[in-house]
Formats: C-alpha cells, sequence, structure tokens
C-alpha cells in the first residue's frame, strides 16, 4: 500500500545559465508567473550591478510569463543593463537551460522520487544546484 496525499503540488525553478562563468544564477518557489519571473530579473540584476558588469545579455524562451505585458514593461525599463534575446517557439533543444540543466534535474531529483513536503523537494532542489553549480561547456 503506498500512502498519498492526494495532490501533486509543483515547485518551480527561475535558471539562468552565466556565461562564460558557466555558472548558475537560480530562484525557487512555489508558483511560476510574471512575478516570480521579474524576482528572478532583480537578482540578477544584482548580480550584476555586484560585478561591474555593463551589459547582460539574457537568452530565454516564450514562456507566457517572458512574454507578459507586465515582464515587457520591466525589460523596457532595464535597457540601461539588460538585452533580451528570444529564442523560436517550439525550440527547447535551442535553450542550454532545458538540455543541460532541466534535464538532469528532473532526472536526479524529481523523477521516481517521493518527498514527504514540498519544503524537502525544495531543499533537494536547492542543494542539487548549489552542487552543481555549473554546467559543462556548450
Amino acid at each position: 500500500m503506498i500512502v498519498h496525499k492526494g495532490t501533486n503540488n509543483k515547485v518551480n525553478a527561475f535558471i539562468t545559465l552565466l556565461y562564460p562563468q558557466n555558472k548558475i544564477k537560480f530562484n525557487t518557489g512555489k508558483t511560476r508567473n510574471s512575478n516570480d519571473f521579474i524576482n528572478h530579473l532583480k537578482s540578477i540584476k544584482r548580480y550584476v550591478i555586484k560585478r561591474g558588469i555593463k551589459r547582460f545579455i539574457l537568452v530565454i524562451d516564450n514562456a507566457s510569463f517572458h512574454v507578459s505585458k507586465k515582464t515587457s514593461q520591466y525589460v523596457e525599463r532595464q535597457s540601461r543593463w539588460l538585452t533580451v534575446v528570444y529564442l523560436p517557439k517550439r525550440a527547447p533543444f535551442l535553450n542550454p537551460v532545458e538540455t543541460k540543466v532541466n534535464r538532469n534535474l528532473k532526472k536526479d531529483i524529481c523523477a521516481n522520487y517521493c518527498y514527504e513536503t514540498e519544503e524537502s523537494l525544495l531543499w533537494s532542489i536547492r542543494k542539487y544546484l548549489r552542487k552543481t553549480g555549473c554546467w559543462p561547456k556548450i
């Protein structure tokens, strides 16, 4: 007998691969919307300012929270330091986050594991991403 609480709650991670440092900047949470993505962009902005980076080029797919009106307005206000390049629709194979990070994260942490709580799943994801900290050179 397998006891299950009857829900399949998800945990979301916003992951940015930093090139050429081969490092990962990430934020985790329970939702995946424009506000959460903008918060991730704010953490990238802090990273950029702290390191004195003049221009950050962000390559993203066309997820609804990436192209929403709210996100677009925020991105426009960040034009001094941020350039956004959108990948073609339905082309996850062009997105290194999908091919290098998400695939391995799902395989190593999420698939065939049963976590007692969302918090334990979040803890495992954060630990994995911190431990990995980088990805193979593209």
